[in-house]
């Protein structure tokens, strides 16, 4: 597809600029990322962990908790997870204590020994910086739709091409009512404007209800969110409370700015072609 070049700059400026700010924060939702090897640019497999330490952050005994997301949606949906389970998508928005998990809260639901590892093999979730050996990422995933950014999974393919079914229960049961509609959200707030954005219904409801995006963050009336501009996303607002931590990160612009790049008007064309000439005299 034909992209406008002032359109193209100044998306991945705006990206690049904020990113200077705020990717230190992106890769983790949970509690504050202080390791300097949480710094960096993360690797595949550790893109969407973690970080719970809200009941750990001050013991000098027990380690915060990674908790991959790689490794539990390709069996359940998110919905399973922020929904039935009750695990809020904000950092240090659920109190999870380890009395609830043996109670069969949480983490506790799968975690009994039965569906998965007991609550008694601590070392495999509180692993912050032990270096503890889990499931091999890339063996486990390595049949999956590849992505070029994030945790290097096209998660939505994988859905659509049946590579995994997420379960829409915990008992395994049910499914999820997908909501096959798309919406064109525009982008006029700069000029030169960039591409409008499509955002698809289905890919979003396949794992998650209605209630996790409507009413809040997103108003549901056309043009109801004025407030939404790409540095609040980026801050970890509206698209960006997931995408960005969980699903595929904010470098990706033109999986969502996908629509016809708009066209230029004539002052704007006369400004191209000077641009381009400027560019050819250096060459």
């Amino acid at each position: 597809m034909k992209r406008n070049k002032k359109a193209i700059l100044l998306l991945t400026s705006i990206v690049v600029s904020a990113g200077l700010f705020l990717a230190p924060t992106w890769a983790f939702a949970q509690g504050d990322v202080t390791g300097p090897e949480f710094r960096r640019i993360k690797p595949p497999g550790s893109y969407g962990t973690v970080i719970m330490e809200k009941n750990t952050k001050d013991s000098k005994t027990v380690k915060p908790v990674l908790f991959p997301h790689w490794a539990h949606r390709a069996k359940y949906s998110c919905k399973v997870c922020h929904a039935d389970l009750g695990f809020q998508m904000k950092a240090g928005g659920t109190d999870i204590k380890q009395a609830d998990i043996e109670g069969g809260k949480f983490c506790g639901k799968c975690h009994n020994g039965q569906a998965s590892f007991g609550v008694s093999e601590c070392e495999k979730c509180h692993s912050y910086r032990l270096g503890v050996k889990g499931s091999n990422f890339a063996e486990a995933l390595k049949d999956l739709p590849k992505d070029t950014y994030g945790n290097g999974v096209n998660w939505a393919a994988a859905v659509k091409d049946n590579k995994i079914k997420p379960a829409a229960n915990l008992d395994g049961k049910g499914e999820l009512s997908a909501l096959d509609m798309d919406v064109i959200i525009p982008v006029t707030k700069f000029t030169p404007a960039p591409p409008d954005v499509l955002f698809p219904h289905k890919a979003h409801t396949q794992v998650l209800e209605c209630a996790a995006c409507h009413p809040k963050p997103f108003n549901q009336k056309k043009g109801g969110n004025p407030e939404m501009n790409m540095m609040k996303i980026m801050a970890g607002q509206y698209c960006g409370a997931c995408h960005g931590y969980v699903a595929f990160p904010l470098d990706d612009c033109f999986r969502c700015h996908s629509q016809p790049a708009p066209e230029l008007k004539k002052e704007e064309k006369k400004d191209e072609k000077k641009d381009e000439k400027k560019d050819e005299k250096k060459k």
